[in-house]
């Protein structure tokens, strides 16, 4: 889990700077070497979004400057459930509260779309950037003044309250465009690319690689600290049963190059 967790740190937020008419929460800085995660309980089977919560509940918990409220506030009216507020946190320099909106997203660029802001999908087509941003904008940030919320805010003066993302992502260039530089987000989050599985078929330079494929808890991992390799034809039957659930595997890879060892991820859609 310390891979895991480490790779949540350290991957960059999406932005760099206000965007969507959403503010940046910055997490503070941490001695990630030296970071005791004994205390993160996380059950085997939770999901990786909510597996995150766990992980920032953490580094906020070992803050000097903040003090945890709550995390994950259901809202409920009349037996309906009208939304969640992720975290609401104290900031004890500034006197202020914050509430935090969390979100850890993997993303391909889809160069089909017009404008950049579309361009950001879910490798399996099942979610947006843009629709990402406009729940957060539009219901979740809204959903702390609603009358309906304030029963469960006795204790918080929303006169004195900041609305923050935190907002992580991982994107995937195509191939091709491997080097690109977009003006949206943050370049950092540019960590790979993808290839459709007929691509992955056809081109032999896969053939020489060492491949794996990661569990989706793994996905936060730096791939360099793995120690377990599958040939080519051990991971194109892996891959092959995700490719026929209409599922997008992340895979890593590694090889030789110039006496180079390199080690890439890459997403192989099921679609083309």
């Amino acid at each position: 889990m310390y891979n895991q967790f480490k790779g949540f740190y350290k991957t960059p937020s999406l932005f760099k700077n206000s965007f969507y008419g959403l503010d940046i929460f910055d997490l503070e800085d941490i001695d990630i070497n030296n970071f005791d995660i004994s205390n993160i309980k996380i059950l085997k089977k939770l999901p990786l979004g909510k597996r995150v919560e766990f992980f920032l509940e953490s580094i906020l918990k070992h803050s000097t400057t903040y003090e945890i409220i709550f995390k994950n506030k259901q809202i409920f009216h009349k037996k309906n459930t009208l939304g969640e507020l992720d975290f609401i946190i104290f900031d004890k320099k500034r006197k202020k509260y914050i509430h935090i909106e969390l979100q850890y997203k993997f993303y391909i660029y889809d160069e089909r779309f017009e404008n950049e802001i579309n361009r950001y999908i879910g490798p399996n087509r099942s979610d947006t950037l843009v629709l990402k941003l406009e729940k957060l904008k539009n219901k979740q940030f809204p959903l702390l003044f609603k009358e309906e919320t304030k029963p469960y805010l006795e204790n918080i003066d929303l006169n004195n309250i900041e609305q923050k993302i935190l907002f992580k992502g991982n994107i995937f260039l195509p191939r091709h465009l491997k080097n690109k530089k977009m003006s949206l987000i943050n370049n950092a989050c540019i960590i790979g690319y993808f290839i459709s599985f007929e691509e992955f078929l056809t081109d032999k330079s896969f053939r020489k690689m060492d491949l794996f494929l990661p569990h989706r808890f793994d996905w936060l991992s730096n791939p360099k600290s793995n120690k377990t390799w599958n040939s080519y034809e051990e991971a194109k039957n892996e891959i092959e049963f995700f490719i026929n659930i209409n599922a997008s595997p992340l895979v890593w890879s590694k090889y030789i190059k110039n006496g180079e060892t390199i080690i890439e991820r890459f997403f192989i859609t099921w679609w083309q």
